[in-house]
């Protein structure tokens, strides 16, 4: 700390502030008590007085600035505590706003609300940033400090996730979309499988996903790209994360101390390293092995960017590939709407006019917090296997092997077929799939029924060189050839 004040330098090298911020919050009980012997003996009535002059005005500027910054997101932890629990126990340090309310009262009378989109986010004044991470339920991570745009991400999977069906997210990242995700399919025989890890990063990702009382995540070293899918147990959804030029990032550096100083990135590319091309190639691959495996029903789409190329152009040129060689139209990949709320509409009034494309290719702006993003949901209906044949009548398995000898039976068969009457075979009916309940939108969910598939945006699907031609203009490799 020491050093960090007299230094009269804070930021100018990354890995510099996220050591001090990790020092600042390991040691924060000495660090306060040196605080108040220095402000003691230099009769200082705060610790910015501590400060050279000079540090002390680009602070308060820095301060002024910040008057218009948005609020903090907090998710609640329900692996660990319930809604009402943590909103209690908050009351006690911050005023409570039952109802939205505007940014100048939020400002004049900091405190707290509820997100109206998303029920388990609680929005902060920015300026309670310091004495809300000091609280015990975010130290032990009740409650979890994050962007609010992955809640899109999660919500999106509302009424898409069954029971006993495991997730994979394709990259790690800093782990919080990870965690996130693990916490609200947590306790419905639902593992995450998360791939591109790095071996060196492992052991702290592990550590938050204990801290949050998580324990269905699998953190795997080996690339999404390399990775073998088991038969068992089947996976179901994939949530595709691909490294991207996070451009739709209002403030790097400010992203940076929101997500935490320790949250350590599994893909550290160098942006100066790295080109569109680079990230579109990569990207392409990504989501074309998504899309290629034949039980997956889900695939989501999310980058941090607001490029074209890496967004809607990945995913168009993908589909198009892929719808092509599928011979089974039923087993077809098309977008659905992001948003579950108009999903529900579109089945409740299936003869009102469809959602305009960008419901279904949504971009998050990022006026509302740090970060914006693109986000997808690719959906077709469970590809089953094929029935097994219906016997006429009682034949006993060795009649068929003798008027056939060629013949050769599976297992299935042979106990379908065999002497026994079927009126004393009792089978068991196959119930539906049960459907997981995210509770994000709203604390009494209504599921979505019927085939999701008929909500599809099915559209020709333009050509790579359309999209070279619309984009050339805004970057010279805007789009490359498939693979």
């Amino acid at each position: 700390a020491v050093v960090s004040t007299q230094s009269g330098h804070y930021g100018r090298d990354h890995n510099e502030i996220r050591t001090i911020l990790r020092a600042l919050f390991i040691h924060k009980i000495h660090i306060d008590a040196s605080f108040a012997r220095s402000r003691i003996k230099l009769n200082a009535a705060t610790v910015i007085h501590l400060l050279p002059e000079e540090d002390r005005e680009e602070y308060e500027k820095s301060n002024q600035k910040d008057e218009n910054a948005p609020p903090y997101y907090s998710r609640i932890n329900r692996v660990k505590n319930s809604s009402d629990d943590v909103i209690g126990s908050l009351q006690q340090h911050f005023k409570f706003y039952p109802t939205t309310p505007d940014h100048t009262t939020l400002n004049k009378s900091p405190g707290f609300y509820r997100d109206s989109e998303f029920k388990d986010l609680l929005v902060f004044s920015h300026s309670l940033r310091e004495e809300l991470t000091g609280l015990a339920i975010v130290k032990e991570s009740t409650l979890v400090l994050q962007e609010r745009v992955l809640s899109y991400v999660i919500s999106s999977l509302q009424g898409l996730i069954i029971r006993g069906y495991d997730i994979i997210q394709t990259h790690a990242g800093s782990g919080s979309l990870s965690s996130y995700l693990a916490s609200v399919v947590d306790g419905n025989k639902v593992k995450l499988r998360v791939c591109g890890c790095n071996p060196g990063d492992i052991p702290h990702l592990q550590r938050n996903v204990n801290r949050q009382g998580i324990r269905n995540t699998e953190l795997l070293s080996v690339p999404f790209l390399n990775y073998q899918i088991p038969e068992k147990p089947a996976v179901q959804a994939i949530v595709c994360t691909p490294p991207n030029t996070m451009s739709a990032i209002r403030e790097p550096f400010r992203y940076a101390l929101y997500e935490g100083d320790y949250s350590v990135a599994g893909e550290k590319v160098n942006k100066n390293q790295t080109s569109l091309r680079q990230y579109v190639v990569h990207q392409t691959k990504t989501l074309r092995q998504a899309l290629s495996y034949p039980r997956v029903t889900t695939v989501i789409y999310f980058t941090l960017s607001s490029n074209f190329q890496e967004n809607e152009g990945v995913v168009r040129n993908c589909l198009e590939e892929f719808n092509e060689k599928c011979e089974n139209p039923a087993h077809r990949f098309n977008p659905i709407p992001v948003l579950p709320s108009i999903r529900h509409q579109m089945i409740n009034d299936p003869t009102a006019d469809k959602p305009s494309p960008k419901e279904f290719y949504k971009f998050i702006e990022p006026d509302a917090g740090y970060a914006g993003g693109f986000l997808t949901v690719l959906y077709r209906k469970m590809p089953e296997d094929p029935k097994p044949p219906q016997p006429e009548d009682s034949v006993s398995t060795t009649s068929i092997r003798g008027t056939n000898p060629n013949i050769v039976l599976n297992s299935r068969e042979s106990i379908s077929q065999t002497s026994l009457q079927t009126s004393n075979i009792k089978r068991k009916k196959k119930g539906h799939a049960k459907v997981i309940s995210m509770g994000l939108s709203d604390d009494s969910p209504v599921f979505l029924g019927g085939d999701l598939s008929k909500l599809a945006l099915v559209e020709k699907q333009p050509s790579i060189q359309t999209f070279k031609k619309e984009k050339s203009t805004d970057c010279d490799s805007a789009l490359i050839p498939l693979l």
